[in-house]
């Protein structure tokens, strides 16, 4: 299996999944492209992702801090400056390369900038490939509330590639097992 259809979205797998990348890019005259890592998927994705999408070099890339307490309408402020600074408009494109925060609040910037722009969610956690990344969840945390604002809207498409998986500690992986475990029940 190399492709599953989510709503109005594409999930592609392995080694499908950067030519259909390089493809939607290509066709879709993207007036610029911006990719939002946080601290750990810079230094531990965004090379390897850099590799197979040479192009990516030129690119904008935005770093968010690492971690859940991140999730906020703070975090999202940053972002809109960022992307307003460098220039991006109502046909520019966000590419999420990280877990479950940036994938939830990347979708949400995007979603939100310029009344939506368009956005790829590239999960890098299990967690992440499972859950955050697919179904058009976006948002931000409230305070101590998980995910209370936040919108139903569908990325461009999802790429899963199994390689960011070696880039995560034991503890991470578990979590993402317990979270398909989860799913299974349900």
């Amino acid at each position: 299996m190399d492709v599953l259809h989510s709503g109005s979205h594409k999930i592609l797998f392995g080694s499908t999944a950067y030519p259909a990348l390089n493809q939607l890019i290509s066709e879709s005259e993207f007036s610029k492209v911006f990719v939002l890592t946080d601290a750990n998927t810079r230094t531990s994705c965004l090379p390897p992702f850099q590799k197979y999408i040479p192009q990516a070099n030129r690119w904008e890339i935005l770093e968010i801090p690492a971690g859940e307490t991140f999730k906020t309408l703070h975090t999202c402020l940053s972002v809109w400056e960022q992307l307003s600074e460098l220039g991006a408009d109502r046909k520019s494109l966000l590419i999420n390369l990280g877990g479950g925060v940036v994938t939830d609040l990347g979708g949400f910037v995007a979603s939100a900038y310029q009344r939506g722009i368009s956005f790829i969610n590239i999960p890098t956690t299990l967690l992440a490939m499972v859950d955050a990344s697919v179904g058009g969840k976006t948002g931000v945390d409230l305070g101590p509330l998980k995910n209370q604002i936040g919108l139903i809207n569908s990325p461009e498409m999802v790429l899963i590639d199994p390689r960011y998986l070696e880039t995560l500690d034991d503890r991470q992986i578990t979590s993402g097992f317990a979270e398909m475990l989860k799913h299974g029940l349900i």
